[in-house]
């Protein structure tokens, strides 16, 4: 790949991490599972795995209350994104989501990307959560999800 590709690439990557957290936080469910390649897989803490456009956005329906009483945003920092071979990339981040009284909870993405016909989607996010502010609503959310 020459320079030009390079940056290209790194840049259209940067967009769809961008857009994950933004349609996430927004309750755009479909859009946010329209990120993910055809098999792409969505992995949340190792608890539960969501395959697909369709199931990603099921999963998404069944966060968005949850979300949504969270009342904040995700802030994503420490982006890394290497070019591992034509049309493939990983990708790793940190995350923190900021509540209306502060951090809430903080966590890694660790990604696998491809080049599909529509762009560069997710082969597969790996979600990890590093920890919780005291009282936070979100572990007991994240148990939920891992359950259904």
């Amino acid at each position: 790949m020459g320079a030009l590709e390079d940056l290209v690439a790194r840049s259209e990557i940067d967009q769809l991490l961008g857009r994950y957290t933004a349609f996430g936080d927004s309750g755009r469910s479909s859009d946010f599972g329209a990120l993910f390649a055809a098999d792409g897989i969505l992995d949340i803490g190792g608890r539960r795995q969501a395959v697909g456009p369709a199931g990603v956005t099921r999963f998404a329906e069944e966060a968005k209350d949850g979300m949504r009483a969270l009342a904040g945003a995700h802030h994503v920092s420490s982006r890394l994104i290497e070019l591992t071979g034509p049309g493939e990339a990983r990708a790793g981040s940190v995350f923190m989501f900021v509540g209306p009284d502060g951090p809430d909870h903080w966590g890694r993405y660790r990604d696998r990307l491809v080049l599909t016909a529509d762009g560069w989607r997710f082969a597969l996010r790996k979600v990890r959560f590093d920890g919780f502010a005291s009282g936070s609503p979100a572990p007991a959310m994240i148990e939920r999800l891992a359950r259904t």
